[in-house]
């Protein structure tokens, strides 16, 4: 039985039922008993009854007769003493009675209830969120179910939180550190200020500042906020030209790329947006992508929008690693650096930005095999989405 409305009403149905049967009973049976012993302790009633053929009783006789029968003696008013007690005891004992059962089942009802009211109050202290026993199926025990899925909530994005903020700190400090390093050894004259030194700089600063606008437009993207500029854009030249810049890069490495795309494909998007997720996604896959290894590109119509793969032969992703590719600063391999393992916003910003477009993105990763990132987007973008 689902429905807690049901479940009261049979709970309160039984208590009535329970208690006029009780109440009945209790009653019956002692009214029954007394009234036996009564006619069984009266055997000269028996004298009193005329029987059938015989005179009719005097003038005096018939005058008495009404007196006797008019008032009570005090056995009568022994016998209607026991039935009232008889009836209050029995309605006391059966109104206890249901009154225990009815404490009962309201405690049994009320205490998950009670749980997550104490557990709502520790989330408002500021507590870690706590999780509440649940057993049924009727709608306090969906309510029980809903709250522990909110705390287990709650709490991965308290630990999300606090993995940004360390991420933050950690790569503002490090070309913080550099800059003021480099810039202390100029002032005291111990580092020569030469073009190759101040160009490092720059390139510092640069790193914090695409770190800042990686960071704001992630933050805008997550809480809805980032405008978008939708235009019709020509999605397979702007994959093509994604990948004629990173040429050198893969010629370097020694990365072989495969482009499969048709000579034009046309949507409405932000260009500026589809571009950076574009290159993100090939950025990630040149980063871990072996040399002598392969990325393929495929870009082609599916259902009413378009379809952008980019696979790569690199280590792979393991399932533990997968839940949270796209989380803030997360990198599969901790002990990449910023060169080699990027900042850990690449793939946020990614599905951010994807989202934004009202498309999904996803991912299938085989450890040593390779992985392979999906962008779906949707042929058309509303204006000022």
């Amino acid at each position: 039985m689902r429905s807690l409305r049901a479940r009261l009403s049979v709970a309160f149905v039984v208590i009535a039922v329970l208690t006029t049967a009780l109440n009945t009973t209790f009653v019956t049976v002692t009214s029954r008993t007394m009234f036996r012993q009564y006619v069984e302790q009266r055997p000269d009633q028996a004298a009193n009854i005329p029987s059938v053929g015989t005179r009719p009783a005097g003038p005096s006789q018939q005058t008495a007769e009404p007196e006797r029968h008019g008032r009570f003696g005090s056995r009568e008013r022994l016998f209607q003493s026991r039935i009232r007690e008889a009836i209050w005891g029995g309605t006391l004992v059966a109104a206890g009675v249901g009154v225990l059962v009815a404490l009962w089942l309201a405690r049994r009802i009320a205490r998950p209830v009670t749980d997550l009211t104490r557990a709502a109050r520790a989330i408002a202290a500021g507590n870690d969120a706590p999780t509440v026993p649940v057993s049924g199926r009727d709608e306090v025990a969906d309510l029980g179910r809903a709250f522990n899925r909110m705390a287990v909530q709650l709490a991965q994005d308290a630990e999300q939180r606090r993995q940004l903020f360390a991420g933050i700190t950690h790569e503002l400090r490090t070309p913080l550190a550099v800059i003021q390093g480099q810039l202390e050894g100029m002032l005291d004259r111990v580092i020569e200020p030469t073009p190759d030194r101040i160009a490092g700089l720059h390139g510092q600063t640069l790193l914090l500042r695409r770190l800042i606008t990686d960071l704001r437009d992630l933050s805008l993207a997550q809480a809805g906020q980032l405008r978008l500029h939708p235009e019709t854009v020509d999605v397979a030249e702007l994959v093509s030209e994604a990948v004629e810049a990173f040429a050198p890069s893969f010629h370097d490495r020694g990365i072989s790329v495969e482009l499969a795309a048709p000579k034009t494909l046309s949507v409405t998007a932000d260009p500026d947006r589809l571009r950076q997720i574009v290159q993100n996604l090939v950025d990630n896959a040149l980063r871990y992508t072996p040399r002598g290894g392969t990325v393929r590109i495929t870009l082609r119509w599916e259902n009413d929008g378009v379809r952008l793969a980019v696979a790569d032969t690199g280590q792979g992703i393991g399932a533990g690693d997968l839940p949270h590719i796209f989380e803030h600063f997360y990198r599969t391999d901790q002990s990449r650096t910023r060169s080699s393992g990027g900042m850990g916003l690449g793939l946020a910003i990614v599905k951010s930005l994807v989202e934004a477009h009202h498309g999904r993105v996803t991912v299938e990763s085989t450890p040593g095999a390779g992985s392979t990132f999906t962008v779906v987007l949707p042929m058309r973008l509303q204006e000022g989405a």
